[in-house]
């Protein structure tokens, strides 16, 4: 009988240790909205930029953005 007493202990603690990080990455993976500033302007990342269309091998694909001449 205490076999199965304590069976069921263990897999009641694995049980709960489970359900309590689904339940945490479940939380974690809701992002908060971002802080309002105020006066400061969010900037894209120059990673965004849709309309380059240079290809990857070409050597303006790799210049850094603060290299980069402006459009």
């Amino acid at each position: 009988m205490d076999f199965l007493h304590s069976t069921w202990f263990w897999l009641f603690v694995i049980v709960a240790l489970v359900m309590s990080t689904i339940g945490s990455l479940a939380r974690l993976s809701k992002a908060p909205p971002p802080v309002d500033l105020p006066g400061i302007k969010p900037q894209p990342y120059a990673a965004d930029d849709d309309d380059d269309q240079d290809g990857p091998d070409s050597p303006a694909g790799h210049a850094p953005a603060s290299l980069r001449k402006p459009k």
